[in-house]
C-alpha cells in the first residue's frame, strides 16, 4: 500500500476502489481535491486533461466521471456529448458518444457512466466536447487549487490541437481496471479509425436501403486541406451518373464542422439543392444545424428522393453570416472546375461575380445513388 500512496501522489490523487461487479481492484486517476472553485462551458473547444498510468503496463479504462451540470432547456435534448480518449501524442484514439441527459440542471454534481475497456499505457488524454450552443451546454467544474495543470482546452474543431492551458484542473476522473473480462477496445489511428466508421457507415446504410442497391460519387479522395465559411455562398459540387444511368439521390454527404453558440442547432436549418445539368434547381432538402458538431467530420444529410442521370449538380447553403454558420471542409485545387461558389439566382444556382476567388476550392461534398427511391 505504501508504493501505491507513493504512485499516487506522484500523479495528483490516485484512490483505489473496490469494483462491486467482479471484486476486482479499480483506480481512480484524479488531479482535483473534489472542490470546485468555478465552472465553464467551452463552446468550440473541448475540456481535456492529461493523465498517467502508474507503470509502464497495460490498463484499462472502465468508467469516466465529471462534475458538471446541464443548461438550456427543461428537457434534456436528444442529443450526445464526446468523449476522446488519445494516446500521449494523440496519434491513436477511440471516441465514445453518451447521452446529454446524464447531466441534469441545478448545480454541479458528479457524473459517473462506464465505457466498453479501453486498453492504454503510459500517459493519456481524456478529452469531453459538448458541442453546447445557446440552449444546450454543460458546465464542468474546475479545481483552481491544482498546481501545476493537467488541463487544458482544445479545438473542437481539430481534437489534435490545444488551444490553451487552463489555470487549474478539470474536475474530469477516470476509472482503470489491471484486468478485464473479455475483449478490450484499442486506440486507433486515422487509417483504422476511418475503417471503423466506414464500416458502421455500410451498416447503417444497410438498415435504411433494403434491397435497393447504392454507391457514392465523391471527388475527394485525399484529406482536407481547409476549411471555410463563406456569408451568402453556396458550396456546388457537379457529379455525372456512371455510363448515363439513372439513379436516385438519397443522401449527400459533406466535411464540415459547425461554428457558433448563440443559437438553437435544432431551429437553424440549411439546405441541399439537387440541381440538373442547367443548374435548375430540382429539389431541396432542408437540413438542422444538429446534424454537424464543432469538429470537422462527415455529416450525412438524408435527402428528397430525386432522379438524376447523367450530369447534375449537388449545392450546399448554409445561410451562414459573421456568428453562426457551418465551416466547409475544402481541397486546394480544382483543375477540371468540378467544384464552384455560387449564389442562388430565381430557380438556379450559378457563380456569381465574386466567384472567381474561390475557383481553387474543391468543396468535399459527396452523394449517394441507389438504384431505386429510397424513403427514410
Amino acid at each position: 500500500m505504501t508504493n501505491l500512496l507513493r504512485i499516487s501522489w506522484a500523479l495528483s490523487f490516485l484512490v483505489l476502489l473496490a469494483s462491486p461487479a467482479a471484486g476486482e481492484k479499480t483506480l481512480c486517476l484524479k488531479h482535483d481535491d473534489g472542490s470546485q472553485e468555478s465552472k465553464r462551458s467551452m463552446t468550440g473547444s473541448g475540456h481535456a486533461v492529461r493523465f498517467e498510468c502508474p507503470d509502464d503496463e497495460t490498463w484499462y479504462v472502465k468508467a469516466l466521471s465529471i462534475h458538471g451540470s446541464r443548461y438550456g432547456t427543461r428537457k434534456s435534448p436528444n442529443d450526445d456529448f464526446q468523449v476522446i480518449i488519445a494516446n500521449e501524442d494523440l496519434s491513436r484514439r477511440r471516441e465514445i458518444k453518451k447521452p446529454y441527459s446524464l447531466f441534469k440542471r441545478g448545480k454541479e454534481e458528479w457524473v459517473r457512466f462506464g465505457v466498453k475497456p479501453i486498453a492504454v499505457q503510459g500517459a493519456f488524454h481524456v478529452a469531453v466536447f459538448f458541442n453546447p450552443t445557446r440552449t444546450k451546454g454543460v458546465y464542468v467544474g474546475v479545481d483552481g487549487d491544482s498546481s501545476p495543470t493537467h488541463s487544458a482546452t482544445i479545438v473542437a474543431s481539430d481534437p489534435d490541437k490545444k488551444q490553451s492551458d487552463l489555470e487549474g484542473d478539470w474536475m474530469i476522473r477516470v476509472y482503470l481496471a489491471k484486468q478485464i473480462p473479455g475483449q478490450s477496445q484499442q486506440l486507433l489511428d486515422d487509417a483504422a479509425r476511418a475503417k471503423q466508421l466506414k464500416q458502421e457507415e455500410d451498416d447503417g446504410d444497410a438498415l435504411v436501403l433494403g434491397d435497393a442497391r447504392s454507391l457514392t460519387l465523391e471527388h475527394d479522395a485525399r484529406q482536407m486541406d481547409d476549411h471555410m465559411n463563406i456569408q451568402g455562398a453556396l458550396y456546388t459540387i457537379a457529379f455525372e451518373t456512371p455510363k448515363n444511368v439513372e439513379g436516385n439521390v438519397w443522401q449527400v454527404q459533406i466535411y464540415a464542422s459547425q461554428f457558433g453558440g448563440k443559437h438553437d442547432g435544432e431551429a437553424v436549418n440549411g439546405d441541399v439543392y439537387i440541381l440538373d445539368k442547367n443548374r435548375k434547381v430540382v429539389t431541396r432538402t432542408t437540413f438542422p444545424y444538429s446534424l454537424a458538431t464543432q469538429q470537422k467530420q462527415w455529416i450525412s444529410i438524408p435527402t428528397l428522393a430525386t432522379k438524376v442521370q447523367g450530369k447534375f449538380f449537388v449545392s450546399i447553403d448554409s445561410h451562414g453570416t459573421k456568428y453562426k454558420g457551418i465551416y466547409m471542409g475544402y481541397r486546394d485545387g480544382n483543375k477540371l472546375q468540378q467544384a464552384s461558389t455560387d449564389e442562388l439566382q430565381d430557380e438556379h444556382v450559378r457563380p456569381a461575380d465574386w466567384s472567381k476567388k474561390f475557383d481553387h476550392m474543391q468543396w468535399m461534398i459527396r452523394v449517394k445513388l441507389a438504384d431505386r427511391p429510397v424513403a427514410y
